[in-house]
């Protein structure tokens, strides 16, 4: 069955999915037999050797489900250029299968142990599906919203998902057909951009404006997020007449080009700030596909529509805002956004840094689980596992964040509730939390990862292994001169103490570093 493009609809009587980035599959499973076909017919059943595991979960006469094969990155978001890799090859080294693990995310189901299920109404089906018990990796369940819960656009942004699919709950599976009961709905973010500069529409001509080169501010400069082209002449004309005032000698923006846009390149002075509407943002970091909406005034500024980008998490965003007026010698127009003023290094941190670069992205056996908790408690606490996927999405941004990025206490505390939520969801009455840190401490600023790895550490070390579990403490002092974050369990073992936000002499500091931590 084939999706029709159309917008979300309103009101009961729908249901909606995350479009995830991957290759979608009927998957044929009886008791010791898998067999994977893609929606063109082609056989991919060797290239995943890992899915066999179906087999074990189908029942006597066997099932039929409609799902999408996505190859997952460290940090349990999927990528289509990982995936690429385990397509390329038919039947892939045990190596490439360890480095790059895949999941079959199950969303429908049309044969069901001797008898078709396609008849059925949707709704009816997920019922069918969630309670076969698949949901243990690398087999998990696509989750399903009600069209009016704001938590799936919510959960879309936070994981990048470009589009969602809409379903009529007493809708019939239809193979082989397009029909308007399944909608994929494209989602759209507006975002402001700087223009840094233009290529020529005539190369012989580098006063024509063809594509706007577009920037994101941040703390290290202007980066670069791609070119969108202006259409027609009343479109490009008042940008044309600004940018004539603007042209520069070097490029504004931090970093190299691409060749393909650096080559004959206009540089701009960045003082004009538009507006784009986009699907998404790319692997590397650009704008999918914008779209020119046109400029933005000195008080049309959004300060909301900065916070909109692959690296500050979806949608945190950058931290710069607008500046007041467009500066000494520029001409009147919309305002620049001015760069985020540099957070200086304290003492300690390049120590913390050094331990915390091998453990940057969470582990894949966490992700696994943690997705697995989660898949196991769609059907039968929904609203738990939805809190709980949310804050795998914060999770996952906060462990992805740049190596020189400063956060807040406030920011690695919430990052360290989302962890101990997954964890005691899988571990239950074993593992007890108490997490006590005066709100006025919230505010210093730290390394991020440094508390989280630390708790992380102790609750892989300390207190999955006892049988009876324990209960771990996560406490914060001000002594006058330092922040102390303190990390203690109920076990043998002694406390690790943090001094995260003031100069510590060189054997507190190195301690600071999840390589430097002995527990």
């Amino acid at each position: 069955m084939q999706p029709a493009e159309g917008e979300l609809p309103a009101g009961p009587g729908w249901a909606v999915e995350l479009a995830w980035d991957g290759l979608r599959c009927i998957a044929y499973a009886r008791p010791g037999r898998v067999r994977l076909l893609t929606t063109e017919g082609r056989p991919v059943t060797s290239a995943f050797p890992e899915l066999a595991v179906l087999g074990d979960k189908a029942p006597r006469r066997g099932m039929i489900l409609d799902g999408t094969v996505v190859a997952f990155d460290g940090a349990g978001i999927g990528h289509r250029r990982l995936l690429v890799r385990r397509t390329a090859a038919a039947r892939p080294s045990s190596a490439l299968v360890a480095d790059v693990p895949v999941g079959f995310l199950v969303s429908d189901l049309l044969w069901l142990d001797g008898a078709p299920t396609v008849a059925l109404p949707y709704a009816r089906r997920r019922e069918l599906v969630d309670g076969l018990g698949l949901a243990e990796m690398p087999v998990l369940l696509s989750t399903s919203w009600p069209a009016d819960d704001p938590g799936v656009l919510q959960t879309a942004e936070r994981f990048g998902v470009d589009a969602l699919h809409a379903k009529r709950l007493d809708a019939a599976y239809r193979p082989g057909q397009r029909s308007r009961s399944w909608l994929r709905v494209t989602l759209q973010r507006t975002r402001q951009v700087v223009v840094g500069g233009w290529n020529p529409a005539d190369p012989r001509r580098p006063e024509s404006v063809g594509a706007l080169l577009l920037g994101a501010p941040g703390p290290a400069g202007l980066r670069y997020v791609g070119r969108v082209g202006l259409g027609s002449g009343a479109v490009r004309r008042p940008v044309t007449e600004l940018l004539g005032d603007l042209r520069a000698d070097a490029s504004p923006f931090t970093g190299a080009l691409p060749p393909s846009v650096a080559h004959d390149a206009v540089w701009a002075v960045p003082r004009l700030v538009g507006r784009v509407r986009f699907p998404a943002w790319t692997a590397d970091q650009r704008l999918r596909l914008p779209t020119w909406l046109g400029l933005v005034g000195p008080d049309e500024v959004d300060d909301a529509l900065w916070e909109d980008g692959p690296d500050d998490g979806p949608y945190r965003g950058d931290s710069a805002r607008p500046a007041a007026d467009a500066g000494p010698g520029g001409p009147p127009g919309p305002a620049a956004p001015a760069a985020a003023p540099e957070v200086a290094r304290r003492p300690g941190q390049a120590a913390a840094e050094a331990g915390r670069t091998a453990v940057r992205r969470l582990e894949q056996h966490f992700v696994y689980n943690s997705l697995s908790t989660i898949a196991s408690l769609v059907r039968t606490d929904p609203a738990r596992a939805r809190e709980l996927l949310l804050g795998f999405a914060d999770l996952t941004r906060a462990a992805d964040q740049p190596a020189d990025a400063v956060t807040t206490l406030g920011d690695e505390l919430a990052a360290v509730r989302a962890y101990l939520q997954l964890e005691q969801a899988r571990f239950g009455s074993r593992l007890q939390v108490e997490v006590t840190v005066d709100p006025a401490l919230h505010e210093t600023p730290v390394t991020p990862l440094v508390v989280l790895n630390t708790v992380r550490a102790a609750v892989q070390q300390r207190i999955e292994p006892r049988p009876e579990g324990g209960t771990l403490r996560v406490t914060g002092e001000d002594t006058g001169t330092d922040c102390v974050i303190t990390v203690t369990d109920d076990g043998p073992a002694g406390p690790v103490r943090l001094q995260v936000g003031a100069p510590a002499g060189p054997a507190r500091a190195a301690r600071t570093g999840v390589a430097g931590i002995t527990l």
